[in-house]
């Protein structure tokens, strides 16, 4: 599993500064205070002393009394709900590939795939790929890119079909999200 690198939060000893602005357990704001006074109002609370808020150059730093373990779980907690939210909003792009003499039933398969896809939400990059002699004759891939692209009524193509190499490509979406974004 692959975890993203956590943030340093000075807690307790840790905390470079010499004032703090406190804030206790009860959210009381006790102002600016020497940091020994702050570890010592945390320790008799027998909680942590965690700082919150960046040290910027001319700014004291806000520290917090508070349980450290509960305040990284809660922290881990809001970073899980941000990364699901993410990946949830996120557009994948599918990609179907043929041949420029590919056969009806062939595209019609394909055709299928491609609906799907694009019923879920997906992109799909169309590629056609190109072998040996099939370069001098671009117009027969043209014209299966054409007749694929009627195979498929639900979508829209948003780039004009465009050469990379030995292939042909062309990105489609549904007509729906097309005519959302246009509104």
């Amino acid at each position: 599993m692959n975890k993203s690198k956590s943030t340093f939060v000075p807690v307790g000893l840790k905390i470079r500064a010499r004032e703090v602005r406190c804030i206790d357990q009860d959210n009381q704001n006790l102002g600016v205070i020497d940091i020994k006074q702050a570890l010592e109002i945390a320790r008799t609370a027998g909680l942590d002393l965690v700082q919150i808020s960046p040290i910027k150059r001319d700014d004291t730093p806000i520290c917090k009394v508070l349980d450290y373990g509960k305040y990284k779980y809660e922290l881990s907690k809001q970073n899980k709900e941000v990364a699901k939210k993410r990946r949830e909003n996120s557009v994948k792009t599918k990609e179907i590939k043929f041949r420029p003499n590919t056969g009806l039933n062939d595209l019609q398969v394909k055709a299928q795939r491609t609906a799907r896809f694009l019923e879920e939400g997906n992109r799909v990059k169309i590629t056609i790929v190109f072998k040996g002699r099939e370069m001098a004759h671009r117009d027969v891939a043209y014209n299966t890119l054409n007749q694929f692209v009627e195979l498929v009524p639900c979508m829209e193509l948003i780039s004009t079909p465009a050469m990379q190499g030995r292939m042909l490509f062309v990105i489609g979406v549904h007509k729906h999200n097309v005519e959302s974004k246009a509104s």
